[in-house]
């Protein structure tokens, strides 16, 4: 399983991560509440992404990837990205 380096933003509501291309790759709580089926605590937040890192990582190449500007940037992922990473 791949480790991932998570911090929570409280100022932003969301998971933080350093992605493949340099940048950030950013989760909002509300993403993680559509996946979850409630208004998940940032520790049901962390713990989530730390259960599906494999996953998380996969959508963030994924849209790294897709991207027409492979430099350095922050992003964020969807619950829509991050449900066709966990199937």
């Amino acid at each position: 399983m791949e480790k991932l380096r998570l911090t929570w933003r409280g100022d932003i509501e969301a998971l933080q991560f350093a992605a493949d291309n340099g940048g950030q790759c950013f989760i909002h709580r509300l993403a993680l509440r559509k996946l979850l089926g409630h208004s998940p605590s940032p520790d049901e937040c962390l713990a989530f992404a730390r259960q599906n890192a494999a996953a998380l990582l996969s959508a963030a190449r994924q849209k790294v990837g897709a991207s027409k500007t492979p430099v350095p940037r922050n992003f964020h992922l969807d619950s829509r990205q991050i449900r066709a990473s966990l199937s």
